[in-house]
């Protein structure tokens, strides 16, 4: 029960925009959200962190082998890399979200505040 809670506030979190929540435009975040459990910060902290790399959203696509990749805003493009990135690493879906919220978050952090 504790699980399905987890992986609906987590869901519901990546659904909602950031414009929704006033904050304008999702640049990243450099720290875990608070509400996590210290084993799902863990997670998201060790994503964010493998995700943060001296890499073009562009070159990172590549590295993953994705052919052709469209990235329109850094937004969708941080999301669609997150998810492959993610794809084979974890069996727990809350687990899963939560990493792919960790590289998302990591991507676009390099993308807008690094140089």
């Amino acid at each position: 029960m504790h699980r399905l809670l987890l992986l609906i506030v987590v869901v519901s979190l990546a659904l909602v925009p950031a414009t929704a929540l006033g904050a304008g435009v999702d640049k990243g975040l450099s720290k875990p959200p608070p509400k996590l459990t210290p084993y799902h910060k863990a997670i998201w902290m060790s994503e964010w962190v493998a995700c943060w790399r001296p890499l073009t959203m562009r070159e990172l696509a590549r590295e993953l082998r994705i052919p052709n990749a469209r990235i329109v805003t850094p937004q969708q493009g941080a999301q669609m890399l997150s998810v492959r990135a993610m794809r084979f690493l974890y069996e727990d879906p809350a687990e899963l979200l939560t990493a792919r919220d960790g590289c998302r978050n990591g991507i676009l952090w390099r993308f807008y505040h690094e140089p």
